[in-house]
Parts: structure tokens; sequence; C-alpha cells
């Protein structure tokens, strides 16, 4: 059954990429739709400067997301897990969440100096809000049994910490890594709008030549990309906890 898993989903691959080529070459799609062997001309006719772009986008997202991990995790677990932090940081962070990435970029050009600073910080508005969230719901979440037991065997706060909470809340703290990896990533494009390289200003750049080909080819770069990232978190996920009910069937 598990070797079925990947064969399918590489043969739904191939189908679909099939099926976006036929459509394509029989009019069928709008005129701007280039093909896929279109677009993988197009992705070796930029491949020069694709290695600084990618090096470039990567760093970005390196610095925003890890940013947003130091600061947003350990506030998480302090939220949910002391209630008076809780009562403190709830109304601030509830109103800062339903604003998205893209609406701090004037304020992010005006606080940074450089154009990497105000890259990083868009990443880490993105990032920063599935890893409190997540964190936060985690520590909040620890069974009360769990506790009430360690305690009736003499364990301090710090002891249930450690030995309960934080196992207790990993695997949700996991989760938030995935899903912030996912929205970090996303906001790369809108983070690199005004900066001179990278994935997103490349793209903005080919949108001015109208060359949608090139456009779309760095679209399967940053694709891929997430891809992998996704489904190296996924792998290590599985490793950590597999006994989890639900993380055993396929990768």
């Amino acid at each position: 059954m598990k070797a079925r898993i990947p064969l399918l989903s590489l043969t739904s691959t191939i189908c679909f990429f099939i099926l976006w080529e036929a459509i394509v070459r029989f009019g069928l799609a709008p005129a701007a739709l280039p093909s896929p062997s279109g677009v993988l001309y197009a992705l070796y006719e930029v491949s020069g400067t694709l290695p600084t772009h990618v090096a470039h986008s990567l760093l970005h997202f390196a610095a925003g997301y890890l940013s947003a991990a130091t600061v947003a995790i350990p506030l998480g677990m302090l939220a949910g897990w002391y209630a008076p932090a809780r009562k403190a940081l709830e109304p601030i962070i509830e109103f800062f969440r339903p604003i998205p990435p893209i609406a701090w970029i004037p304020f992010a050009l005006l606080a940074f100096a450089g154009y990497f600073e105000a890259s990083a910080f868009i990443i880490f508005v993105g990032a920063f809000f599935p890893l409190f969230t997540n964190t936060y719901t985690g520590f909040r979440d620890t069974p009360v049994s769990y506790v009430e037991v360690v305690k009736s065997l003499g364990a301090d706060q710090l002891q249930i910490l450690r030995r309960v909470a934080l196992p207790s809340a990993l695997p949700q703290i996991f989760t938030g890594i995935r899903i912030a990896l996912g929205v970090g990533w996303m906001c790369v494009i809108a983070a690199e709008m005004f900066v001179p390289y990278g994935l997103g200003w490349a793209i903005i750049q080919m949108r001015y030549l109208h060359d949608i080909r090139a456009v779309m080819a760095y679209m399967f770069i940053i694709g891929a990309l997430g891809f992998a990232m996704e489904r190296t978190a996924k792998l290590i996920e599985l490793k950590l906890f597999r006994w989890q009910r639900g993380l055993v069937v396929g990768v």
C-alpha cells in the first residue's frame, strides 16, 4: 500500500501536465496561458540568473522565518501555560492577526534601513501567527489529568512544564512549524516586490516585460522549493511523532 502512494502521486502529476499541454495546444486555454513545454524552455532561458535569485529568496526566508520562530514559540508557550500572560497577549495578537502581511510593506520600507531587513520583516509577519497560535493551543490543551498525576508525585512547575506540557504540545507546535513554512514562503513574493533581487523581484520584472512564460518558470521554482520544504518537514514529523494516529498512513 505504501509503495502505491508515491506511484499514484507521480502518475497524477504526469497526467496533469499532459492535460495542461493538450489544452494549450488545442487552443482550449486562455491565450496568455503558456504550455508546460514553453515554461520549461523559459526556465532554461533564465537558468543563468536563477541560482542568484533562489539564494537571495532563501536567505530572506530564513531570516524572517527563524526570527518569527524565536519570538512566536516562547510567547505561545507563555500565553498557553500562564493565564495572566494569555489575558495580556491575546487582545494584541487578535488585533494584529487579521492584517495581511502585504499591508505591512509601507511600514517595512520606512522602518528598516535596508531591503534585506524589510523583506525579512514581511516574512516574519506571515510566519509569526501560525507559530504562535499552534504553540499557544498546544500548551493550553495539555491534559489536566497528566498535570495532576505529576503534581501528586511532587513535581514543581518547571518540571511539569518540561516533562508534561512541552511533550504534549510538541505535535501541535510542529504543525505550526509546517503551516508557517508555507505561509512564510508565500510571503516571499510580497517581501521581494521592492527588492532588486530574489524570485519575487524576478517575477515582477518578467511581468513588466510581458513574458508570461518566464513568470510561470519562476512560479514553478517557488512551488518546487515550497513543496520540498513541506515534504522535508512532513518526513521529520513522521519520524518524530510516528505514534500519533493519522501520521503513519503515507507521506
